[in-house]
């Protein structure tokens, strides 16, 4: 009784079974390593489902041990869940004097303990300064090209952490050293303080988080334009020192015979300008693209530098991650704020996993949508990291953000509930439950029908966890980040490049009926090319001379398949020629410019594929065209194919070929001069490559782990032709998700 009133007084409630049942559980190692063709989170040498409950990040949702996350752990404890993430803020932890206090920690472990004594428990530890230190440090914070710093407004109490992020209010520049020296080693003592204490015997796992909403997104990067601080001028002098060694070499690089490595600058609004309509000519705008790479650089720096503290001060071998790898739903603001340098941290020995919300484009998440991760999986599965989804779709209860959440009725939100959480177990990661719940708390699926759901879907994960990750796909999607380096850098200015090449293209060759895999441009020479019939070039409009060479002695074969999108190769990282695009194509194309979207038709063969009156350029038109330009004169260039040889797919309104065919001894090219944006024409394709088309009724399809799902907007009558010939008839309600056993045809769910 004496050591419960001492836990008590300390600490707050506790478990008082805590000292029996600690021994028994406590995390020894927690890694991610291969397993059964997936790479897998392992705890004590133990493979398992990498599923979790997380709590919200704000109050009174994002602590485990009040009243509301309390009876909201129990019951997912009650589904056999052990896994857990819970917020932890270095603002709880650093006192007025500057010493570090655990006792957060501590409670927010004991919290979940208290329901589930076998927990594994994950902290979302914010490596951000505190307020404080902030106010302290101002010449260590972010600066913006388009406005100056707003005043941090009064923070309400039930207000968390991240308010404002997205305001130009002080907030760390990622290129402040102050900030990395004095951050790291309070994250250096916070691993050695609390890792050996009974509750961090607990802990498997550190997610490090900075940035807008903790996710590395660079600092109200969505309407504003950072970093112009002066440590990211001294970071981003540093790095062109790094790359270009003397101030001849910049200067040819820049085409400026006045700047210097010792007074070149991080450039203002000019950044938003762009010389051949989306595209930068790397002859006149080399110091843009520099800077945004160089900004990019200091995000990945610091993951790399945070995480390398972890892995060494952590007494025991534990899991380190954070949110990183987001290429969907990015607001065409990829070069601001987006996650460009993906090689950093897919190489980096401190980083096990990747993860991110899932993508919130409405055509992703509304019923019909196939609820996409956000990142590239099979990327990150390549190289070893596991992926994990923040899975944060609201149930009936409803939410207060506008944008894809949108609220369903109860039946209708268990069936896209399916969706979300099966989505990333069947390419071969994980994911977590983000509880937004009523309303911005806790509790969303406080509520018996969706718990049983919920337990049903584990217990179908944990059987087939331990099936061998097969992944069926017979289609590649490639998709470039230097692109958006060399491109407008915002989606007024471009709406080809991110906003419809990304968005609105990725959901609907998910909606094709085919088997879809997506990878980096980066990747591609590691990729597995033997099991794809096509591979799609989705916006990779900068392709250097040495990779172009390598894709058309090594993809374009095998009977092969490739899709080339818009302006393939156009940048070779030197120049903008039309030439590049030839090479990349296979087939002679030359340029023309319009000052709109061209419209473009298909062949007879192709049109059949729609209703009556029906254009596909109109399907595209109002998608991907925006009437808003920013006040630059859009002239751009596109491409039409001029080749005798190659069979026409399309026309522009001229007459000229928008689209064309062209078969060679061993592979096949196509090239389309927009992006495709309609599924149909997607399966069309696949189809005719040689692609296992599942489903013919544009019904989102994802395969993988032994498994089949089927997402459908209006249901009916539905045919699925598994791999191995077996056909299953059945019929669908509307927003219905069905789960088949991809041999057998079993329904499992």
């Amino acid at each position: 009784m004496l050591w419960i009133c001492l836990s008590i007084g300390m600490f707050g409630w506790t478990c008082p079974l805590l000292a029996q049942t600690d021994a028994d559980y406590r995390v020894e190692r927690a890694e991610v390593k291969p397993y059964k063709g997936r790479p897998a989170l392992y705890i004590n040498d133990v493979p398992v489902v990498p599923q979790f409950y997380a709590l919200t990040d704000r109050p009174t949702g994002n602590r485990s041990y009040e009243a509301g996350p309390s009876h909201n752990i129990a019951l997912f404890a009650d589904a056999g869940f052990t896994l857990y993430q819970l917020d932890l803020w270095f603002e709880e932890m650093i006192t007025e004097d500057g010493s570090l206090d655990i006792g957060e920690a501590v409670r927010q472990v004991r919290g979940v303990l208290a329901h589930c004594p076998k927990a594994s428990v994950m902290f979302r530890l914010h490596c951000n300064p505190t307020f404080r230190w902030l106010r302290q440090h101002s010449e260590e914070c972010t600066r913006f090209a388009d406005a100056g710093l707003a005043e941090e407004p009064y923070r309400p109490a039930y207000q968390n952490y991240l308010w404002k992020d997205l305001d130009t209010v002080a907030r760390c520049s990622y290129a402040s050293q102050r900030w990395l020296t004095e951050m790291g080693a309070m994250v250096r003592q916070f691993c050695r303080d609390f890792a050996d204490t009974p509750e961090g015997r607990h802990v498997m796992g550190l997610q490090l988080t900075m940035g807008v909403n903790g996710e590395n997104h660079y600092w109200a990067f969505v309407r504003h334009d950072p970093d112009v601080s002066e440590p990211m001028q001294r970071y981003f002098r540093a790095y062109l020192t790094e790359k270009y060694h003397n101030d001849k070499a910049l200067r040819k690089a820049w085409n400026n015979s006045e700047v210097t490595l010792a007074t070149a600058s991080v450039p203002g609004m000019e950044r938003h300008q762009t010389s051949a309509g989306i595209f930068r000519d790397p002859q006149r705008e080399q110091a843009i693209i520099d800077y945004y790479d160089c900004q990019h650089q200091a995000v990945t720096n610091s993951i790399n530098y945070f995480a390398k503290i972890v892995k060494e001060s952590w007494p025991r071998p534990v899991v380190v991650g954070c949110f990183y790898g987001y290429y969907l739903s990015m607001f065409g603001r990829q070069a601001a704020g987006g996650h460009l340098r993906e090689e950093d941290v897919l190489n980096s020995p401190y980083v096990d996993f990747l993860s991110a919300p899932q993508a919130y484009n409405k055509n992703s998440r509304l019923p019909g949508g196939p609820g996409v991760s956000r990142g590239l999986v099979e990327s990150v599965n390549l190289h070893g990291k596991l992926w994990l989804d923040e899975m944060d779709q609201p149930s009936h209860y409803g939410f207060i953000m506008l944008g894809g959440l949108q609220r369903y009725p109860k039946a209708e939100s268990i069936q896209i509930l399916r969706k979300f959480v099966l989505h990333p177990f069947l390419r071969g990661g994980g994911m977590w439950y983000y509880d937004f719940g009523p309303i911005m708390t806790t509790g969303w699926w406080d509520d018996p029908d969706y718990m049983t759901e919920i337990a049903r879907m584990k217990q179908v994960e944990e059987r087939y966890f331990h099936h061998n990750q097969d992944n069926p796909a017979d289609v590649l999607m490639v998709y470039d980040t230097k692109v958006f380096y060399n491109t407008a850098s915002r989606d007024t200015d471009d709406p080809i490049t991110d906003q419809t090449s990304v968005d609105v293209v990725t959901i609907e060759a998910f909606k094709s009926g085919a088997s879809v895999a997506t990878c980096y441009l980066s990747d591609l020479k590691q990729m597995p090319l033997a099991t794809f019939k096509v591979v799609v070039f989705v916006n990779c409009f900068h392709i250097e001379p040495d990779l172009r060479q390598w894709i058309r002695r090594e993809v374009a074969r095998d009977g092969r398949t490739l899709v080339w999108l818009t302006a393939p190769g156009f940048n070779d990282g030197r120049t903008l020629d039309v030439r590049h695009v030839r090479e990349c194509a296979g087939m002679e194309v030359d340029a023309f410019y319009a000052d709109s979207i061209p419209d473009m038709r298909f062949v007879a063969a192709w049109d059949t594929l729609f209703q009556p009156g029906e254009r596909i350029a109109e399907v595209g038109k109002t998608i991907f065209m925006s009437e808003k330009r920013g006040g630059m004169s859009w002239r751009q260039v596109f491409f039409r194919v001029k080749d005798e040889v190659a069979v026409p797919l399309a026309y522009y309104a001229d007459g000229s070929m928008a689209a064309a065919r062209k078969r060679h001894d061993g592979f096949t090219d196509c090239f389309v001069g927009l992006p495709m944006v309609d599924c149909r024409l997607w399966q069309h394709l696949f189809r005719d490559a040689g692609c296992h088309i599942y489903d013919e009724d544009s019904d989102a399809v994802v395969a993988g782990s032994g498994l089949v799902m089927i997402h459908t907007k209006d249901g009916g009558k539905r045919t699925i032709r598994l791999r191995n010939g077996k056909v299953v008839t059945l019929f669908l309600n509307s927003f219905q998700t069905l789960l088949l056993d991809a041999e057998t045809g079993e329904v499992v769910l």
